[in-house]
């Protein structure tokens, strides 16, 4: 997978768009509008507009009070637009970005050191309370936490972990891949395909494998669904309920 702007390769398109992000600090589109069809980015890959179609934006919010308005900076006194459903005009968009903490009526002004991110190594900001606990570590973004946890968050440090290894057996990768191929290599509960999580999903077990006296019983298609890695951390946890398509059942 190569980098749009500087050509470098990668292993994954996962890595491309961390490199990008970092390298030439900018995000690439993840998503496409369904309604002008314009490439747009959205961070936790869910809109289905860019912000000019959204059909709940401007006149269709319920908290529409009509045109911008005008007002006068009560810090650096220039003029600047504002819509009133969203907040007062007191300060600008420049001077609230350049706040160290919160405007004059009650400043927050908290030290900062500079520390290494935990996944790619860049340099980044940070409260020194988030440098206390190496184990959880710092990131420049979910983007690079999220990878942390794929390659770090396995095994005695999972949070299901329960002692020993499972022999899958070879049965198991074949159903996984006709899985795969039954759920078009999207999640089942969000829907995001392989090409925007940047890699296969996840084939997650509706009944645990350790659950079974005979580990390939477990690997059965009506028994597995494909599910991107933070889905299948939910199911995993039990926050979110997912079921097989009905033709499996």
């Amino acid at each position: 997978m190569d980098c749009p702007t500087c050509g470098e390769s990668f292993d994954s398109e996962q890595g491309m768009r961390i490199h990008h992000s970092h390298k030439h600090s900018e995000r690439l589109p993840n998503r496409t509008c369904k309604g002008c069809e314009a490439e747009f980015y959205d961070p936790k890959s869910r809109l289905e507009f860019c912000d000019e179609c959204d059909p709940n934006s401007g006149e269709n919010n319920g908290n529409w009070k009509g045109a911008k308005e005008k007002s006068e900076c009560k810090l650096c006194e220039s003029e600047f637009s504002y819509y009133p459903s969203d907040k007062d005009g007191i300060y600008c968009p420049e001077c609230v970005d350049s706040a160290s903490g919160l405007l004059p009526e009650n400043p927050a002004i908290r030290e900062r050191i500079v520390t290494d991110c935990l996944h790619c190594g860049s340099e980044i900001e940070a409260c020194p309370s988030r440098t206390k606990d190496r184990k959880r570590g710092v990131f420049c973004d979910l983007e690079c936490y999220g990878a942390w946890l794929s390659e770090n968050v396995v095994g005695e440090t999972h949070h299901q972990w329960e002692g020993g290894t499972l022999d899958y057996g070879r049965k198991w990768w074949q159903v996984r891949r006709e899985a795969l191929e039954r759920d078009n290599y999207a999640c089942q509960n969000c829907g995001k395909t392989a090409d925007e999580i940047g890699r296969n999903p996840d084939v997650h077990h509706l009944e645990r494998v350790r659950d079974f006296d005979r580990p390939q019983e477990a690997h059965a298609l009506k028994n597995v669904i494909a599910l991107c890695r933070s889905c299948h951390r939910n199911a995993e946890a039990g926050n979110i309920e997912v079921a097989v398509p009905s033709a499996e059942k």
